[in-house]
This record gives structure tokens, C-alpha cells and sequence, in this order.
């Protein structure tokens, strides 16, 4: 039997259509505009594509940003950190995530409290957390300890902040895990570095790329601490350009799309275990 024509249901589907659409404009207009500037000849702000085509489409500007010495220098500065932060929160969240899984302790229970609270704070709290860290790094700076212009206080201070939420959440993928896998490890006379490293951490291959890419993402982006240790990572160098009396805003757009590239890599590549990792990890909240 052949299903009757609903005008109501009709109606309702297409003004769904509709503010789906204009959800979606909304969202890549952002985009959109950094796209068409920088690839526009000269240094103007384009927000249409006849406005792009009124100036003439180029290269120009992605070509000098990946030939520019500085943009180079801080890229690899970037990289460098970015890898550093991930073999550190790797080496530190991993145990302690497995300690606060497997183990029973003394003030257990208080410092995952602790951990959560810590994982939410923003805010005002936040920003005079990061001048209370920049006044105590200038002063170890002025007791002859070098961190002013050192890229490699970065990853610990990044490490640092990441592990109460990761802790957390990687804590709760490892409650998942079945614990015949450490028995058996156990049993086989490993001892806990073995069973951590080479037992746990490659069962835990969706986990461990979610504190790679949490840790590549805090490194890639974070810019103020950068700033204020005067290191010049990339997030850094894109920010000195357009915080000047000229600004030159077809060259910054290139900028910024550059180094959005690598994010928008990352979340593709691991998009699936983004999904294992959250279900699993947040199933314990």
C-alpha cells in the first residue's frame, strides 16, 4: 500500500534542510574567509568569492610564508616541542593512569577528586595560574637556572597541565581492560616497567594515540607561554604578526591555514580511535 503525501511532514523536512544549511554557512564562513584572503594578490580582508576574483588568485602568499626563514624556524621549533610533549606525557600519564587503575592507595580517591577539579578550572583561576608559573620561571631564570628563551620548558610545563584530565580519562580506558592481561604478564616474571610499557601500552594503541594527539594539539596551539618565555614557536610567530601597528592580512591568513593543516590531519587519521578511546574512557564518569 502506497504511503499518502504528508504537506505537514514535507514542510517540516525542508525548514530542517534549511537551518541545516545556514548552520553550515555559518560555520565555514570563518573558514572561508581566511581561504579566499590568502589567496588573493596584495594584503586585503575578502569575505566573497567575487571579491577574491575582483583581485586575482595566487600562490604568492604560501610560497613566501614556506620560504620565509622565520616561519621555518618556528615550524621546526614547533615540531620539536610538539614530539617532546608527546614522549613525556606518554612516559608520565601512562603509569600514573595505570597506577590509579590497577592500584588501591592511600588518598586515592582524594587526589582523582583533586585531578577533576584541576582538569576544569579556567578562567580567572587559569590566568593568574599562568602569572604565578611566569613569575616563578623568571625568577629560577634569574637564579642562574636558563628557561627564558629555552623551548625545551615547554613540554613539561604542557605535561604538566595535560595530566589531570588525561589521567582521568586514560585511567577509566584502563579500567576496561581486562586484568588477566597483567596477571598473565605477571606470572611470566615481568615486572610493573615491563608490564606497563610492553604489555599495557601496546593493548592500549586507541588511548595512547589520544594522548599523542591531545599533547601534539596543546603544544601546536599554545602561544602565551610561549610569548612570555620568548620562544618562538610557530602559534608564537603567527601571533607576533598580527599583534603589530601593520598588519599584513593576506600573508597571515596563508599563515594560519599552514598551521591548521597538521590538526586537521590529525583528527582525520584518528578520528576512529577518538570514538573507541572517548567510549571507553568516559563510560566511568
Amino acid at each position: 500500500m502506497a504511503k499518502r503525501f504528508s504537506f505537514k511532514k514535507f514542510i517540516g523536512k525542508l525548514v530542517l534542510t534549511i537551518l541545516g544549511l545556514l548552520v553550515v554557512c555559518i560555520m565555514l564562513y570563518p573558514i572561508t574567509v581566511p581561504i579566499l584572503s590568502s589567496l588573493v594578490r596584495g594584503q586585503v580582508l575578502v569575505s566573497t568569492p567575487e571579491e577574491a576574483a575582483k583581485f586575482g588568485l595566487s600562490l604568492e602568499h604560501y610560497i613566501q610564508a614556506v620560504t620565509n626563514p622565520q616561519f621555518v624556524s618556528a615550524t621546526i621549533t614547533s615540531v620539536i616541542v610538539a614530539v617532546m610533549n608527546i614522549i613525556l606525557s606518554i612516559l608520565i600519564i601512562t603509569p600514573a593512569a595505570y597506577a590509579f587503575s590497577r592500584f588501591k592507595f592511600f588518598g586515592k580517591d582524594t587526589i582523582l577528586v583533586l585531578y577533576l577539579i584541576f582538569s576544569q578550572v579556567g578562567g580567572g583561576f587559569g590566568i593568574a595560574a599562568v602569572i604565578a608559573l611566569y613569575v616563578f620561571l623568571l625568577r629560577l631564570n634569574a637564579l642562574g637556572v636558563p628557561l627564558i628563551g629555552n623551548p625545551f620548558i615547554l613540554p613539561v610545563i604542557y605535561t604538566a597541565t595535560a595530566v589531570p584530565f588525561q589521567t582521568w580519562l586514560i585511567k577509566n580506558y584502563f579500567d576496561s581492560m581486562p586484568r588477566s592481561l597483567d596477571e598473565a604478564a605477571f606470572m611470566d616474571g615481568a615486572n610493573w616497567r615491563q608490564i606497563i610499557f610492553k604489555v599495557i601500552l601496546p593493548a592500549s594503541k586507541a588511548a595512547m594515540i589520544i594522548i599523542a594527539m591531545f599533547a601534539f594539539m596543546g603544544a601546536w596551539g599554545e602561544f602565551i607561554l610561549a610569548s612570555f618565555l620568548r620562544v618562538q614557536t610557530l602559534a608564537a610567530y603567527i601571533y607576533q604578526t598580527a599583534s603589530g601597528q601593520t598588519i599584513y592580512w593576506s600573508d597571515f591568513a596563508a599563515r594560519t591555514i599552514l598551521f591548521a593543516i597538521p590538526i586537521i590531519i590529525i583528527y582525520a587519521l584518528a578520528q576512529k580511535y577518538i570514538g573507541e578511546a572517548m567510549r571507553y574512557g568516559s563510560g566511568k564518569f
